[in-house]
């Protein structure tokens, strides 16, 4: 575990040495008040309730109540990086559908989003590609890499 921490840490840095729009912007503050999904959380920031999705990625959902494969595992470890109460940060790249803002979290320096992929907890959201392509790449090898080794949505 430490060393998949180390390499995590390691893709993490060198994802924000391509996020030329995210280096750029300042992060904003916020605490977590709970999480929807693999790939969705509420927060607080200033008193205000705000919805996100974490950019670029894709973890299984509910459809008509019923959890697809692996969305409680994705969902209950998402909650494990970053429980209700912890404060985060993350850089908004924008608003899409009903409102929700898209999101890339950190919480300690840690790429949130990149951490979910690396683990097998999501993939890369195609859909959004064009929104994430300085850091479509360190996913997409990141994605590889847990699928290569069998984790998470990628076991057999």
């Amino acid at each position: 575990m430490k060393k998949l921490t180390a390499i995590i840490n390691l893709i993490a840095s060198i994802t924000l040495a391509i996020y030329p729009q995210i280096v750029r912007a300042n992060p904003r503050s916020a605490v977590v008040e709970k999480i929807v999904d693999g790939d969705t959380v509420v927060f607080n920031e200033g008193g205000t309730s705000r919805t996100a999705q974490l950019a670029c990625i894709d973890a299984p959902d509910w459809v008509n109540g019923s959890p697809e494969p692996h969305a409680e595992t994705s969902k209950n470890r998402l909650n494990s990086l970053i429980p209700a109460g912890s404060s985060v940060q993350y850089y908004d790249l924008g608003t899409i559908g009903g409102g929700r803002v898209l999101a890339v979290i950190f919480k300690n320096n840690q790429n949130i989003n990149l951490q979910m992929v690396a683990e097998g907890q999501a993939r890369l959201h195609r859909s959004y590609r064009q929104t994430c392509n300085s850091s479509a790449n360190s996913l997409s090898e990141a994605e590889s890499a847990a699928q290569s080794r069998g984790l998470g949505i990628w076991q057999n």
